[in-house]
């Protein structure tokens, strides 16, 4: 969810901070700070606290501060690119691109069989509106190394409306595969749904979650569209090898979650820093802000968070740098350290001293968002191994699960591969691939 940079820095905030024990020095940024001067971690740095002080010495040796992520971002994409990507994101009303996606989504039910290749009159006019950028996108967009307006240093408060617009556009290739299987053009519908998917591909190489969840919500939906397209009367054996292949790419771009989790923490920081320096009340939404001022929980929730500030972050620093460290291992792999985190937090919590800005903000959803990414790259190799097998090309071992570490289930049939998802979180119905002629 979006931010409201709202900046409000409250006397009343400040001051509790200053007053219930912790050590903070005076804000540095004054009054015209932007959100990225917070990532700077100034008054992170005066903390002496050596469980914070050699944490943040060993990342910044490491090159893994907020702002030497971004730089590093910077440096490995190409510049001359934003010139391109500058017409598709500057100046987009992010509640139109909200509005656009909510009108949109229902069209991709995985359990209506059928439906997503339906092209209804609200579809027309859904893909008449991005037609035009659609087809653009394709050349600007889909591109290697292109620099998409990710801002690392300002954390959690970067605009992300960008990826929005990233996820219309892959539904307007959706949309394009329906219409023109709908015309029998199923070539044309095969090399749509690729382009959605090359969506996904290019969002997985930005190490920001707002980033990789829409990748993942993007190939659901490419999923879902595929689905109908391997019933269409007119698909051919090329029309699979085409799809084999594109997830191939797909598979051999994955990236393990390091950076991912590095620049979580890099934006996690930021979070603490912009409370040190007495801007709690920027990091919530304006209709937060309103209901907490109106009850009194925002001065109570500042003077809890004040009294145990340092340990706080010093938690939080130690649980991200288990987090980080796990981040190559498959996700059955790293459960273990996922639930030593949930222990601690409930041990603080019984005992006094409970860290509430980790506990409550930075890591309750730690857990459910891994294993969100571990199932988007589960369906991926599920789908990939049917293809596969479907086109006589089946891997020599069978791929195991990012859940049990078991292998997976898919079925070689006489006319038929079927994959099953039942040990797949939610519920996802088998999928059936039919062997084609090559005649």
């Amino acid at each position: 969810m979006a931010r409201a940079v709202l900046l409000l820095s409250i006397a009343l905030l400040t001051s509790s901070i200053l007053g219930c024990g912790e050590q903070v020095a005076t804000d540095p940024y004054g009054a015209n700070a932007t959100p990225a001067d917070f990532g700077e971690l100034r008054l992170s740095e005066t903390v002496n606290d050596p469980r914070i002080k050699n944490e943040l010495e060993r990342l910044e040796a490491n090159g893994t501060l907020p702002k030497q992520l971004a730089s590093q971002y910077q440096s490995r994409t190409d510049e001359a690119s934003t010139t391109q990507t500058a017409r598709f994101f500057d100046g987009t009303d992010p509640d139109y691109v909200d509005e656009q996606l909510a009108k949109s989504g229902h069209w991709w039910n995985v359990n209506a069989p059928g439906r997503e290749l339906l092209i209804t009159t609200q579809g027309e006019d859904y893909l008449r509106k991005w037609d035009s950028q659609r087809t653009a996108a394709r050349k600007a967009l889909i591109q290697p190394d292109v620099r998409y307006p990710i801002q690392i240093e300002q954390g959690y408060l970067a605009d992300p409306t960008w990826v929005g617009m990233m996820h219309c556009l892959a539904r307007a290739e959706l949309l394009e595969a329906a219409r023109q299987a709908k015309q029998d053009n199923v070539d044309e519908a095969v090399t749509a749904v690729a382009y959605a998917i090359a969506y996904g591909d290019q969002l997985n190489q930005v190490p920001i979650l707002a980033a990789r969840n829409t990748a993942a919500a993007i190939r659901e939906e490419s999923f879902v569209t595929l689905r109908a397209l391997l019933r269409h009367p007119k698909l051919e054996a090329g029309h699979l090898r085409t799809l084999e292949t594109v997830l191939e790419q797909s598979s051999r771009a994955w990236p393990d979650d390091t950076e991912l989790w590095k620049v979580d923490r890099a934006c996690g920081l930021h979070f603490l820093e912009m409370i040190r320096a007495g801007h709690l009340a920027s990091l919530l939404t304006r209709e937060e802000y309103d209901a907490m001022s109106a009850s009194g929980e925002l001065a109570k929730l500042s003077v809890n968070i004040a009294k145990n500030l340092t340990t706080d972050q010093a938690f939080y620093l130690e649980s991200m740098k288990k987090v980080v460290d796990s981040a190559k291992e498959p996700y059955y792999a790293r459960v273990e350290v996922l639930n030593s985190i949930a222990d601690a937090l409930n041990q603080a919590r019984n005992s006094g001293g409970y860290p509430i800005v980790s506990g409550d903000f930075l890591l309750s959803g730690m857990h459910a968002q891994q294993a969100d990414l571990a199932k988007d790259k589960l369906r991926l190799t599920i789908w990939l191994t049917a293809l596969q097998m479907a086109n006589g090309h089946a891997p020599k071992t069978m791929p195991l699960s990012e859940f049990s570490g078991q292998p997976i289930e898919v079925r070689d049939e006489p006319t038929q591969v079927v994959a099953s998802f039942a040990r797949v979180p939610g519920e996802i119905p088998e999928l059936i691939v039919p062997k084609m002629s090559t005649n």
